[in-house]
C-alpha cells in the first residue's frame, strides 16, 4: 500500500499523469463554479435592489395617492355639505315662495272688495286685461265700444 500512495502521490506532482490532469480539471471547474456562483450572486444582489428600488417608488405613488385622495375626499365631504345647504335653502325658498303666492291670493281676494258709504263691504267688479270693468258683471254695457262709429254708407 505504501508504493500505491507513493506512486499516487508522484502522479499529482506531474501534470502531465492522469491524475495531475483530472486535479486541473477540478481546480478549472472549482473557479469556474466560484466566478459563476459569484455572478449568480451579484445579479441576486442587484435583483435584490432593483426590488427595493421599486418598493421605494411603489410607496411613493402610494403616499401620493393616498394625498390625492385626502383632497378629493374634502373638496367631496364640502360639495356634499354645499349641496345640503342648497337644499335647505331650495326648500326654505320653495316654502317662502307658496306662502307668498297664498298672500297675494288672499290679497287679491281682499283688494276685490271696496267698502260702500255706510261700511260695508262689497265685491267690485273684475278688471280684465286691459283695465277696463268686466263686461259680464257689467251688463248695462255690453254693446258700448269706446270707439266711433263711422257712418259711411247712410250720409245726407
Amino acid at each position: 500500500m505504501p508504493s500505491a500512495e507513493i506512486r499516487g502521490a508522484g502522479m499529482n506532482e506531474n501534470n502531465n499523469s492522469p491524475g495531475g490532469e483530472i486535479d486541473e480539471r477540478k481546480r478549472k471547474r472549482m473557479i469556474s463554479n466560484r466566478e459563476s456562483a459569484r455572478r449568480s450572486r451579484m445579479r441576486k444582489q442587484q435583483h435584490l435592489d432593483d426590488l427595493i428600488k421599486r418598493r421605494s417608488e411603489l410607496e411613493k405613488q402610494r403616499i401620493e395617492i393616498k394625498r390625492r385622495i385626502d383632497v378629493y375626499q374634502k373638496l367631496w365631504e364640502a360639495t356634499v355639505s354645499e349641496n345640503n345647504a342648497l337644499e335647505a335653502l331650495k326648500a326654505e325658498m320653495i316654502k317662502e315662495l307658496e306662502s307668498s303666492k297664498s298672500r297675494v291670493c288672499d290679497f287679491r281676494a281682499m283688494e276685490r272688495f271696496e267698502t260702500n258709504f255706510s261700511g260695508n263691504r262689497m265685491l267690485k267688479p273684475l278688471m280684465d286685461v286691459t283695465g277696463s270693468r268686466d263686461s259680464v258683471l257689467q251688463p248695462w254695457q255690453i254693446g258700448r265700444s269706446s270707439q266711433p262709429i263711422a257712418a259711411t254708407m247712410f250720409q245726407f
